[in-house]
């Protein structure tokens, strides 16, 4: 598995063209900030930094970018370069397919976060109640999180949005790979713990994070895909 960890974060930087295409991945999610961060400042007049990660969830050109690397990663030989940033309503409409798999993953915890949020700031008794609802959904983002990235390989081997949403059958396939998948999703999850750390930098954390974010996009890609092709 180290091997695999350490040639899955060299991978993007084996591309000779590998900085104009982060610095592209990067730059789109950084337009994308400010566009949000723009047009919240429009309704509330204030500039509401907080809702540029929203952005990222939005960004289909680099999801469509990401589900090529993971593709790329899945196939047998694996591919050793990063897509081109070409055909770019290609790349919006596989994007489009990586959201809505993550979103039809992430609908329930997201349910139970928002309703748990109103109750706390409804505040009285609802209070406790709130908080255990937006325990509950961190706790089912958490646990459906899990199955996503074999979900997302299923729909790329039958190219079935259904396919990625057969419980019995993403389990059967991760069991194959148990271990290494495992451990592929908790360094996962702390990557993307550290670049929200790295967000929260004033002014810099802003400027860097959609950069750091699209990179360790790529590199879980290219890890989940080579794990996930093991299960096949």
């Amino acid at each position: 598995m180290r091997k695999r960890l350490a040639a899955a974060l060299a991978f993007p930087f084996e591309d000779r063209d590998w900085l104009t295409k982060i610095a592209i991945g990067g730059a789109v999610g950084l337009a994308l900030e400010a566009l949000f961060v723009g047009f919240s400042y429009l309704f509330t007049r204030e500039l509401a930094f907080e809702v540029s990660p929203l952005a990222q969830a939005a960004n289909f050109p680099s999801l469509g970018f990401v589900l090529l690397v993971f593709q790329g990663a899945l196939t047998a030989p694996q591919s050793d370069a990063m897509p081109e940033w070409r055909r770019w309503p290609g790349l919006c409409l596989r994007g489009l397919v990586l959201f809505v798999l993550g979103l039809g993953y992430g609908s329930l915890p997201l349910l139970l976060i928002i309703v748990g949020f109103g109750l706390v700031v409804s505040g009285g008794v609802a209070l406790v109640l709130g908080l255990v609802m937006m325990l509950l959904g961190m706790l089912a983002a958490l646990m459906l999180g899990f199955f996503l990235p074999m979900g997302v390989a299923r729909y790329l081997r039958e190219r079935r949005v259904e396919a990625a949403f057969n419980p019995v059958v993403v389990w059967s396939r991760i069991t194959k790979v148990l271990a290494e998948y495992a451990a592929a999703y908790l360094l996962s999850m702390g990557s993307f713990i550290v670049a929200g750390l790295v967000g929260t930098i004033p002014y810099l954390g802003v400027l860097a994070w959609p950069f750091l974010t699209f990179y360790l996009l790529v590199a879980c890609a290219r890890l989940f895909g080579g794990v996930c092709s093991g299960a096949a």
